[in-house]
């Protein structure tokens, strides 16, 4: 801390208080102050305790008022004179007369925060003027405010009369003020300060946000923009994000005013839903951009490209999202297109400097060289608003500037071993286990030094709600249940003592995340770099909802997905066997572990089909009857669906294929969908996806050939009827196993978790040895012939009367490129 902001207008931000005007805020603040207290602590007879006696600083309150003393212009009368304006700003008789222990006590707060840090809390450092000239006994509380009234003042002044894009650009901001007719006008302490920024960004310094100059700056501007009634050129900034397997989705995400920081969106949706938003209610520069049909985006941390009310930066990697009728789709760019929603479509990845010729047609405001950033912290899982989720490649990047170093150094209570891996301006956070306690990362660049503690938990607090979505969302169906019957599960198989280190570190991340459910865009990228392939986690993601850990919901205005947790349960297999069933993170199994084993029981776990399917926890030697008063969780009983066979078992599909067109259409080759122009296959039976042209529901799978066209909006329903229709297996079963034979598909749902519960082991994703995978399900005997009663020839088992032989089914598992099961499954049987 190198200055203290002490205006009105400051402390009202401060107070979290909304409407708070900076007059209310000011009486608000002085009125906790007595002219006794006041002068027993600025005089030095009130003296503070010793840094090592470890209490909380209460004095800091009167530094802020000394630093008020200079700052308000409100109630201190004219005279400059820091006891009269004191003495006024308390309605005192007269001025204070001592206030001598005034550069006392900021000299203590610098003790006491230099020992709370070497104990490694998180406190800034107090950096205190080398010098206070004259000023022996008010010196620091002088030079340490910032700013006063009367450089506010100046300053704002100044900032009303230009366009917002100037006054948030360091580079042409600091350009204007340097300009002979403002420079006569500023006060001493606003120039110095503008002298120092404006050095530093010549240096090439990016890490200044908390610049005294520039945050006066912000706090200046923020307040301008809420004298724009429309708000239309307050602070914005727009987010894009591509979702889905093959990230051809896009969620658009737009922050207003104070929330930009605050990270609470004022609209989400589809591309086309902004396009229909009145230009009114869109701050003017995205409203004007989307009429000249052009958004430009810069690239930014966790897969997010970004359009905000500052000009594009030249030294970034941009992307274009244009209507066919735009400049952008006539202009020579070295990218190809792909298209997005109705006449959009986004360019590739492409060099922001690339972009200027465009950019002025267009009249955007020139390219900025000195986008100021600050040391961050993107991705990752928060486990409270000042900690993360502490497990290994499941940990937040730092950013920082271009020029920058990083270190990272724990500090007393910190548990493990962290280090940074990577270079400016993105560093990776690398740990090879669980981490706990608080590090400090120092970030330097050039003369200037940030700094920020970080702390980690190595688990989630346990969850003891799980609030519903509401009506915006529906849940994913993949068959028409005629109705249920109740079934007595088995005891599972394989007990181990804990969840395989991998696997409990990314269950613990998901069983971290939002009280409401992941976002796909957000959980996706997360996860992906603790998934062993690349894919992979979208089998994984399947297992789990399989498993009954999540529940997959799509919002019914647009496309979006949300994973929500489901909440625990227990489920009796046995007069002594319990298997508890839900979400359950680390803490809940610990709280779990104690009440077993207070109960007399035991506690094991039941292994899945492979290390990335989630084990069952297995209770053992209790009374079922016992547990729920002390879990808080219900006993449930599975139940089997009754079904009829394909194609009457599908969901009657609501949606049509009107407003819809031809967007993919899919390879079984591949396993994949490709564009029309790319697919060559003469398969009798064809599978294409249909999209809304406006965005704004869920695609539309249509199946054709060897039958009457069928539609459905679950693409398991679509790839099963397809590959039925074909009379080609999609899964095999061998050895109380069915195994998947093609590079994606799936039970559907509610047959998954029936076969899961009956058998009391998860399905999931099962690695090769060669580095691929492909996917499992645990059935009995009596379990695959019900499946195969209901799929018919879309799964293989013989003597069901599926109409599949061996041998064809080798054939087919071939044409889909499937070969690493015929080399470890056939070839035993042939």
């Amino acid at each position: 801390m190198t200055f203290l902001d002490a205006t009105p207008a400051e402390i009202a931000t401060a107070s979290g208080i909304d409407g708070l005007g900076a007059n209310e805020a000011q009486a608000a603040f002085l009125a906790h102050f007595d002219r006794s207290r006041v002068s027993g602590w600025l005089s030095g007879a009130t003296t503070p305790p010793s840094a090592s006696n470890g209490a909380e600083p209460g004095y800091f309150r009167y530094l802020v008022l000394t630093a008020l003393v200079s700052a308000t212009e409100d109630g201190a009368g004219e005279n400059k004179n820091f006891r009269d304006r004191l003495g006024k700003l308390l309605k005192a008789d007269g001025s204070f007369n001592s206030v001598s222990g005034v550069n006392d006590l900021w000299r203590a707060l610098d003790d006491w925060c230099k020992h709370k840090r070497a104990a490694g809390e998180p406190y800034r450092r107090v950096v205190l003027p080398s010098s206070y000239g004259n000023a022996n006994l008010i010196g620091y509380a002088v030079r340490m405010a910032f700013p006063s009234w009367k450089d506010r003042s100046a300053l704002t002044g100044i900032l009303r009369a230009l366009q917002p894009a100037v006054r948030r650009s360091p580079v042409r901001l600091t350009q204007e003020l340097t300009r002979s007719h403002h420079a006569e006008t500023l006060p001493q302490a606003l120039a110095e300060a503008l002298r120092d920024f404006q050095d530093a960004v010549r240096a090439g310094n990016r890490m200044l946000l908390g610049h005294r100059f520039w945050r006066l700056v912000e706090n200046i501007d923020a307040r301008l923009s809420d004298e724009d009634r429309s708000g239309r050129e307050g602070r914005w900034r727009l987010e894009l994000r591509f979702e889905g397997y093959e990230l051809d989705l896009v969620r658009l995400t737009l922050f207003r005013g104070g929330d930009v920081q605050n990270r609470v969106p004022s609209w989400e949706g589809a591309l086309q839903d902004l396009e229909a938003r009145p230009r009114a209610t869109l701050p003017r520069a995205l409203a004007e951009a989307l009429d000249q049909g052009v958004l430009v985006l810069f690239e930014a941390p966790g897969l997010t490209w970004v359009a905000d009310d500052e000009s594009l930066p030249e030294d970034v990697f941009a992307m274009l999202i244009a209507r066919d009728d735009s400049n952008a789709r006539r202009w020579r760019l070295d990218t190809t297109w792909h298209p997005l929603e109705g006449s959009w479509s986004r360019s590739g990845r492409l060099d922001g400097v690339a972009l200027s010729g465009l950019r002025k047609s267009l009249g955007l405001e020139p390219m900025d060289t000195a986008r100021l950033v600050d040391l961050t912290l993107e991705g990752g899982v928060r486990t409270d608003r000042t900690a993360w989720l502490g497990r290994p490649r499941l940990l937040p990047t730092v950013q920082a500037s271009p020029t920058s170093t990083l270190s990272v150094d724990p500090i007393q209570s910190a548990e493990g071993v962290l280090t940074a891996d990577g270079r400016a301006p993105s560093w990776d956070l690398v740990a090879n286990g669980p981490l706990s306690g608080r590090w400090r990362l120092r970030v330097i660049e050039g003369a200037n030094e940030t700094e920020k503690i970080v702390c980690f938990e190595p688990a989630a607090r346990e969850r003891w709600e799980f609030p519903e979505l509401g009506d915006d969302f529906e849940a994913e169906r993949d068959v028409a249940e005629v109705n249920a019957s109740p079934r007595k599960p088995r005891s599972g198989g394989e007990r181990i003592a804990e969840f395989p280190p991998a696997l409990d570190h990314v269950l613990e991340a998901v069983y971290a995340g939002p009280s409401k459910g992941w976002p796909e865009a957000d959980l996706i990228p997360l996860l992906e770099p603790a998934m062993p392939c690349k894919h992979f986690v979208w089998d994984f993601l399947r297992g789990l909802a399989e498993a009954g850990w999540l529940d997959p919901f799509i919002r019914k205005s647009w496309r979006a997905r949300v994973w929500k947790l489901r909440p625990p349960a227990l489920r009796q297999i046995a007069s002594d066997r319990i298997v508890v069933t839900g979400a359950i993170g680390a803490e809940a199994r610990r709280r779990l572990g104690d009440v077993v084993a207070a109960a007399g029981g035991n506690l094991s776990f039941l292994r899945g089909v492979s290390d990335w399917a989630v084990p069952f926890p297995l209770i053992e030697g209790c009374a079922v009857e016992e547990l729920p008063p002390k879990l808080v969780w219900p006993i449930t009983v599975p139940e089997r669906p009754r079904l009829q066979p394909a194609p009457s078992c599908w969901p009657l599909e609501r949606r049509s294929e009107r407003g819809r067109k031809l967007k993919k259409v899919w390879s079984f080759e591949d396993g994949l969908f490709l564009e029309p122009k790319d697919h060559t296959s003469n398969d009798a039976v064809r599978l294409e996806r249909l999209e809304r042209e406006r965005g704004d529901d869920r695609d539309v799978f249509r199946v054709t050939g060897r039958g009457d066209s069928f539609l459905t909006s679950s693409l398991t329903t679509a790839i099963l009827e397809t590959y039925r229709r074909l009379r080609r297996p999609l899964f095999a079963w061998r050895n109380g196993r069915f195994q998947r034979l093609t590079r994606t598909g799936h039970l559907p749902l509610e047959i998954a978790r029936s076969l899961v519960a009956d058998a009391s082991q998860t399905s999931g994703p099962v690695l090769l040895g060669d580095g691929s995978w492909t996917y499992d399900y645990p059935a009995d005997t009596s379990n695959a012939e019900w499946v195969a009663r209901a799929l018919g020839s879309a799964v293989q088992f013989e003597g069901a009367g599926t109409g599949v032989d061996l041998l064809q089914g080798v054939v087919e598992s071939r044409r889909a490129g499937s070969r690493l099961i015929w080399s470890e499954q056939y070839s035993r049987e042939i």
